[in-house]
């Protein structure tokens, strides 16, 4: 495993655990939580487990600047949260979280292999409007940001004809 398999690896490990110390949450948002989570970690498993380390480079970067473009706009547009508890309501992390794994799988191994991953990113954005996280644009925004990054990715030389084709 690589340094940067590790990292990744022991980061997602660590945001679960973080994730367990908030259980007065309401069941939907903590499963919500642990969706943002579990599908990205997912789709860095598939990478790993096929002999596709170019999917592993386009996982880390998709995902990296997912996140970097996320916290960017939650930094800078300061929109107040339906709850009032901040104003870092646009966008969704969660949603782009989960989105970013679902995508990666869906542009990287087919759709019939990310169905589930997409079911369970929907759920994540139910569960962010639902705990009176997010409005429902930010789920969507984190969605669309999830989506172009990882349009984005597939875009890099290293990408370009390399790892297992869609089915």
């Amino acid at each position: 495993m690589s340094n940067l398999s590790k990292i990744i690896f022991c980061s997602l490990c660590f945001s679960c655990v973080a994730n367990a110390a908030h259980a007065h949450r309401s069941t939907v948002e903590q499963i919500g939580d642990y969706l943002q989570l579990l599908v990205p970690a997912y789709a860095f498993g598939m990478a790993m487990n096929e002999p596709d380390w170019d999917g592993v480079k386009q996982f880390a970067y998709s995902y990296g600047t997912t996140t970097a473009a996320v916290y960017a706009l939650k930094y800078t547009v300061h929109e107040r949260r339906p709850n009032k508890a901040n104003n870092h309501s646009f966008p969704s992390g969660h949603t782009a979280s989960a989105m970013s794994g679902a995508t990666f799988i869906h542009k990287r191994y087919g759709l019939d292999r990310a169905i589930v991953p997409y079911l369970m990113t929907g759920f994540t954005a139910f569960a962010r409007v639902d705990a009176n996280k997010h409005w429902w644009w930010d789920t969507a925004a984190g969605a669309a940001i999830a989506e172009t990054t990882n349009s984005w990715s597939r875009l890099l030389k290293w990408h370009v004809n390399a790892g297992p084709k869609p089915s």
